[in-house]
């Protein structure tokens, strides 16, 4: 394939957009004039924004399987994927030690295929909303521990002291950065942005900025999708905030796989399209 999996992804972030940012200008021209139309619509862009990250999180870490089933075969995989990928083919009702020594069998029945993994035993069976439990046992299946204490203290987080245009103009910057990032694989990063953490005894601190920001996206979601509110509280403007919040995660979350699963490099490789075909987001 010419491009990897994570990198069309990173390609794809405009587009995924598009419908969320035309009922938004829509809001907006009626703002004045159809009052109730711009309050329908924003309270419709309230669920479809936590929709638009639920879809997301699912392609990321189907994008990124994808990516390592290109390169790798089983037994070239990191230890925390094999065990998680073997521990979905148990029976949930058996003991840690059952568990324990069927997984070490089959991981080494699959080392003996040398075969590719399926991305299902990495997401749920279910729908769930992107709460911050829910992505960080995602990562956490992919051996990435404490996901949002990782993002604390990068550059990511000054998305909590900082105005949309500051948001607008770094959201360019960052795609920019990480479509390059992501060219080959193993994606290449010219300098150590985060702190992965590989040790899963360590102890939760308290919660992150992110994590707040989820669980109010999350909560008013399911007052409006519930009913448990018939008002609209929020502006157009509020509105196009926390989208471009949600883009920062977005790319924040891609960022951490990428330093995962790639290289440093010193070198910086140029991207081979023009600037203007880069996305802009609104």
């Amino acid at each position: 394939m010419s491009q990897n999996y994570l990198n069309l992804l990173i390609n794809e972030l405009e587009s995924r957009w598009d419908e969320i940012t035309t009922l938004l200008k829509a809001a907006e021209d009626h703002k004045e004039t159809n009052v109730a139309l711009h309050d329908a619509i924003c309270r419709s862009v309230t669920v479809l924004m936590v929709a638009n990250l639920e879809g997301f999180y699912k392609d990321l870490i189907r994008n990124t399987i994808d990516d390592l089933n290109d390169n790798y075969r089983f037994n070239e995989l990191s230890e925390a994927i094999q065990r998680h990928y073997c521990s979905k083919f148990l029976d949930s009702q058996s003991t840690d030690k059952a568990k324990n020594t069927l997984t070490n069998i089959l991981i080494e029945e699959f080392k003996a295929l040398n075969s590719n993994i399926n991305f299902k035993p990495f997401l749920y069976s279910k729908n769930n909303n992107p709460k911050p439990q829910v992505i960080e046992t995602l990562f956490d299946n992919l051996g990435i521990n404490i996901v949002f204490q990782v993002l604390k203290s990068s550059r990511y987080e000054l998305v909590f002291s900082e105005g949309n245009s500051y948001l607008e103009d770094k959201i360019s910057e960052y795609t920019y950065e990480l479509h390059n990032y992501s060219l080959n694989f193993p994606y290449q990063y010219t300098s150590k942005s985060f702190n992965i953490l590989t040790n899963t005894s360590k102890q939760r601190k308290e919660r992150t900025l992110w994590e707040e920001f989820l669980d109010q996206l999350n909560k008013r979601r399911h007052e409006v999708a519930h009913g448990n509110d018939l008002r609209n509280i929020d502006s157009v403007e509020n509105l196009t905030f926390q989208k471009n919040k949600i883009i920062f995660l977005q790319l924040a979350l891609i960022h951490i796989i990428i330093e995962e699963f790639g290289t440093y490099t010193a070198i910086y490789h140029p991207r081979s399209i023009p600037l203007v075909s880069m996305l802009v987001l609104n």
